[in-house]
């Protein structure tokens, strides 16, 4: 089907090791969905001995990791690609806007990346983060405040309700189940909760309205932080360009800014 990138089919090959280490950090997002995953995962290659490009196709977006003039020279295989999806109805978590179909979306774009493609084809949206990392030796845990429990299945409505990217509650339920999560209650009731995302991120920290400024966000952050740790697995997430109440709390707990990222759209080339 795509005549010049390859189904990667061996994930243990040292060939592509080397590629995920030569591109990190990006490559913490190919990693983490490949061990939550179990290895079940979409991803291509422009040449399994020595890749350049890496595209990994999920839920109606492109992610992308390497050289973005090897992605250039791709870029009508992405196009397909993206028509593809959105021709089995493959959709963003968050829909997009009605009339946006058949779009190259990228996940978590280096600046690179997204630059050279706009040299390509114009830029119709973009929402910048910053890739944010922790390492164990710089970890500062914050324990004061609520013991930390799990979330509970009568309360996926609750998280759904308050995604920001349209995670729904089957995505939530799948979470809880198969991943590690945080949360406490103050009487009883949720307040604060987290989860790892099926890219292997910890995110969607929130404290429901009426427990703020307790330092409750905090608390879940570091607790998930300490078990991601313990499982051995890079501890990251990206917080949206502007939002200094997150990146001061993970700030506080060691995390560092270790890369920009995009979330981008661009337009298609006319038929």
């Amino acid at each position: 089907m795509y005549v010049t990138l390859r189904k990667l089919e061996r994930f243990d090959a040292p060939a592509f090791g080397r590629f995920l280490e030569e591109n990190r950090p990006f490559s913490l997002r190919i990693e983490g969905t490949l061990a939550e995953s179990g290895g079940v995962e979409r991803l291509w290659v422009d040449d399994e001995e020595s890749p350049s490009l890496l595209v990994h196709r999920t839920m109606g977006r492109l992610g992308l990791l390497g050289s973005p003039e090897a992605a250039v020279e791709h870029l009508g295989n992405l196009e397909k690609m993206a028509a593809e999806m959105d021709a089995a109805g493959e959709k963003p978590r968050h829909l997009p806007p009605e009339g946006e179909n058949c779009v190259p979306r990228l996940n978590a774009a280096p600046p690179e990346m997204r630059d050279t493609l706009a040299r390509e084809r114009s830029l119709v949206r973009e929402n910048g983060c910053g890739l944010f990392t922790l390492s164990e030796e710089e970890f500062t845990p914050f324990e004061e405040g609520p013991p930390v429990g799990r979330i509970r299945e009568d309360e996926i409505p609750i998280v759904s309700k308050f995604a920001d990217y349209g995670e729904i509650e089957s995505y939530v339920s799948e979470r809880i189940a198969r991943a590690p999560h945080a949360a406490v209650r103050v009487g009883g009731e949720l307040a604060a909760y987290m989860i790892v995302h099926d890219n292997g991120s910890i995110g969607m920290l929130h404290t429901l309205e009426k427990f703020r400024n307790r330092k409750l966000g905090r608390r879940v952050a570091s607790a998930l932080a300490r078990i991601q740790l313990e499982r051995g697995r890079p501890v990251y997430c990206y917080i949206v360009d502007g939002n200094a109440p997150s990146a001061r709390v993970f700030t506080s707990l060691g995390f560092r800014r270790a890369a920009d990222v995009s979330w981008v759209v661009y337009e298609r080339r006319a038929d």
